[in-house]
C-alpha cells in the first residue's frame, strides 16, 4: 500500500511539472526581438585563429548521446565541424548559430524526462544550460547545417 501511495505521488508530481510549462511559454523566445544592447554571441566575437565548441548531450529514459560542433575562424572564413564533416559556414549558417545561442541563453525551466545539456566553450567563457522542456530541440537546426 505504501508503494502505491508513493507511486501515485511520483506520477502526480511528474504530471504537475510537465503541465505547468506549456509550449506557449517557450514560443515567446522564438518571436523575441533582441535589443541592440545585448552582448555579442560567441560566433560574433570569434577572432582570427580562434575557435569555440558547442557540446550537446541528450539523456533520456532510453537514450544517451553526445555530439560536439567546433566552429573555427581561419583568416576570416568560418568553418564548422561535426564528427568527420567540415563545412564552410554561409551567412545564413552564421545567423542560425547566433539565433541558437540567443535562444539557448533564455531557455525556461522544464519538466521532461529527456534532458538536453548544452555547453558552449571558448578560451574566455563557458556557458552550460540544461533544457528539460521537450519542446525546443534547438540542436536540430544546428545539425541540419551538416
Amino acid at each position: 500500500m505504501i508503494f502505491k501511495n508513493h507511486l501515485w505521488l511520483f506520477l502526480f508530481s511528474i504530471f504537475i511539472l510537465t503541465t505547468s510549462f506549456s509550449k506557449e511559454d517557450f514560443k515567446r523566445t522564438e518571436n523575441y526581438t533582441y535589443t541592440t544592447k545585448r552582448l555579442p554571441t560567441m560566433v560574433e566575437s570569434l577572432q582570427h585563429g580562434e575557435h569555440y565548441t558547442i557540446q550537446i548531450t541528450s539523456i533520456g529514459c532510453f537514450h544517451g548521446k553526445r555530439q560536439t560542433i567546433t566552429v573555427l575562424n581561419k583568416e576570416g572564413i568560418l568553418t564548422a565541424s561535426l564528427n568527420n564533416k567540415r563545412k564552410i559556414l554561409s551567412p545564413s549558417n552564421v545567423n542560425e548559430l547566433i539565433h541558437f545561442e540567443l535562444q539557448l541563453r533564455e531557455i525556461p525551466l522544464g519538466g521532461c524526462t529527456t534532458i538536453d545539456t548544452y555547453s558552449i566553450n571558448n578560451d574566455y567563457e563557458t556557458f552550460t544550460i540544461s533544457d528539460g522542456t521537450c519542446s525546443w530541440q534547438g540542436y536540430k537546426s544546428l545539425l541540419a547545417i551538416f
